[in-house]
């Protein structure tokens, strides 16, 4: 039993069993995620220490002040009773440890508690001087026990203000008045970034209802009497009408997840939150005609997500510069001024329709970098058989960076990819990202793929995320290898599993790959799972919000 333990502990960097000689080895390990940053910090430090020649270390003694000298002229007093394997770090003064504990998040810090009765209390310093406070409701608490815990953090943290308030919880209606009570404690704090996730509890993906029925918190107007306030979060509770924001005069980001915003709320907020530059509207369905104008705007970032009662939107904003929409295109537009907008991101779900997609990517034809899902792709197919010739080809002449979201591999998604490049041509396109589903139950035929006379004079780099060598993957990758002229790498990101060796997968796709034909002499195959260095390159957009958990 001894020997297994002593095992699991040296693999947190030969401090780990002083952390369990505080309990005995003999008593089951304590969960502490927080070992190897503890350790690592007091480890680096000693590290440091023997750094240094003897004569110069009473010079730089001398300089030092707080936790560093500290620890260094404790690790150098308490050397012999490491060697004999004594418990060094719950030795050292509290000013040192508790120094150590503050560098740590409260959560972990809060575990170290269970260590021994010497560490019962000393996470709280961590909580009286930290300026950030996250609180997550988690299984092994009833809501009475969560409720209890976050009125003692409070009270424990006095007067002393906040910068950061986050918490994530499934608010009964007989806790109203003690959330209520919580809001007002944190923003009499002066927080400036303030994160209120009520979802848990939430049904599912198509409902803004949780599982029993219950009603969402409404957060009236005086709660928000705070101009210190930079972020604001809120997801899962309602604002109260008549809504007035005239004291959220320096909000700088705003987002809002499953709130009863309308469009009379948002144009308040506009008017009065005159310095936001970032907004994110997901599934706020109460939206039907948004608009964001004003010479004044200093939006810089726009995110629109499943929003379903929005029919129209106006976009003149002349600092946008980022803008991501997931939903359904069917709607009316005027984007009058995005001259600035870079990057976007376009993708819709698989039951929509978006028979104006092309027509609004038109309006950003100056963009730089782009993600867009196939099922907007199939689409472009259908214009690519009935295009009018006056409407293409529509250059993307600005372009460096391409992502597809594949939803499906059908037939006509597959073509509708060769069809964009048909119809858009990417002149300058450096790097190509394509992300497969991960979890592909059903096969399609391609037996009438058509792919299409392109080249890409520019694209260097490709990455496939998800490939399994299976056809339709195989005959993109085919296409691709023979229009890219200058390709350097194509990196194939197969599952964990199947890159492993001896695998038979990997064995079939390296001999499918190896006789495929290279525009590029010097285009080189790289077979990576999701973890290898070799597939770090990443695209600018890592969030599909299909995959959002509700």
């Amino acid at each position: 039993m001894e020997k297994k333990t002593q095992r699991n502990c040296t693999t947190h960097g030969g401090w780990a069993p002083l952390l369990i000689s505080a309990r005995g080895l003999h008593e089951p390990l304590p969960r502490i995620c927080y070992g190897t940053v503890f350790t690592e910090y007091v480890l680096n430090l000693e590290k440091y220490y023997q750094g240094i020649d003897r004569p110069l270390r009473r010079c730089h003694a001398s300089a030092m002040v707080g936790p560093l000298l500290l620890v260094s002229l404790a690790i150098e007093r308490r050397r012999e009773k490491m060697e004999r394997g004594e418990d060094r770090i719950s030795n050292l003064p509290n000013e040192i440890l508790q120094s150590i504990l503050c560098l740590m998040p409260l959560k972990y810090a809060i575990r170290t508690s269970t260590l021994s009765k010497r560490w019962i209390h000393l996470w709280q310093f961590n909580l009286v001087s930290s300026s950030s406070l996250q609180i997550d409701f988690s299984d092994n608490q009833s809501p009475e026990q969560f409720v209890a815990t976050l009125d003692r953090y409070l009270q424990l943290h006095g007067n002393r203000n906040l910068d950061k308030f986050g918490i994530f919880f499934s608010l009964f209606e007989k806790f109203f008045p003690k959330f209520e009570n919580w809001v007002r404690t944190v923003l009499a704090k002066r927080v400036k970034e303030l994160d209120i996730d009520l979802s848990q509890g939430v049904l599912n993906y198509n409902r803004v209802t949780y599982m029993d029925d219950r009603m969402p918190f409404v957060m009236t107007n005086s709660l928000f009497n705070c101009n210190s306030l930079t972020h604001l979060s809120l997801s899962m509770c309602n604002f109260s009408e008549p809504f007035d924001s005239t004291n959220l005069v320096g909000l700088n980001s705003l987002s809002l997840d499953h709130v009863n915003l309308t469009d009379g709320m948002l144009t308040n907020i506009l008017e009065n939150c005159v310095s936001l530059e970032s907004i994110s509207l997901k599934r706020c369905d109460s939206l039907e005609v948004v608009e964001f104008v004003g010479d004044e705007l200093k939006l810089q970032k726009l995110f629109m997500v499943d929003c379903r009662g929005v029919d129209g939107m106006e976009i003149s904003a002349p600092k946008l510069e980022s803008f991501v929409y997931h939903g359904s295109m069917l709607f009316d537009h005027d984007f009058s001024d995005v001259s600035k907008v870079t990057d976007a991101y376009f993708c819709s779900g698989l039951d929509d329709h978006d028979e104006n997609f092309l027509e609004i990517l038109s309006e950003f034809s100056h963009l730089k970098v782009l993600t867009i899902c196939s099922s907007s792709l199939f689409h472009v197919l259908v214009e690519d058989l009935y295009d009018d010739e006056d409407d293409f080809p529509m250059e993307l002449r600005n372009l460096l960076e391409l992502q597809l979201v594949v939803d499906l591999t059908s037939e006509e998604h597959l073509n509708g990819i060769f069809s964009f490049f048909h119809l858009c041509p990417l002149p300058c396109l450096e790097k190509l990202f394509i992300q497969f589903p991960s979890n592909l139950d059903q096969q399609y035929d391609i037996s009438d793929l058509e792919p299409l006379d392109v080249v890409f004079q520019n694209l260097k780099w490709i990455k496939i995320t998800n490939y399994d060598g299976s056809p339709h993957e195989l005959t993109l990758v085919k296409y691709l290898l023979e229009v890219a002229t200058v390709l350097e790498s194509i990196f194939l990101v197969m599952n964990q599993c199947d890159i492993s060796k001896n695998s038979l997968s990997l064995r079939t796709v390296q001999q499918q790959l190896s006789i495929l034909p290279k525009a590029s002499k010097d285009a080189q195959i790289v077979i990576c799972g999701p973890l290898d260095r070799d597939c770090t390159m990443n695209p600018t957009h890592t969030t599909f919000y299909h995959q959002d958990k509700y």
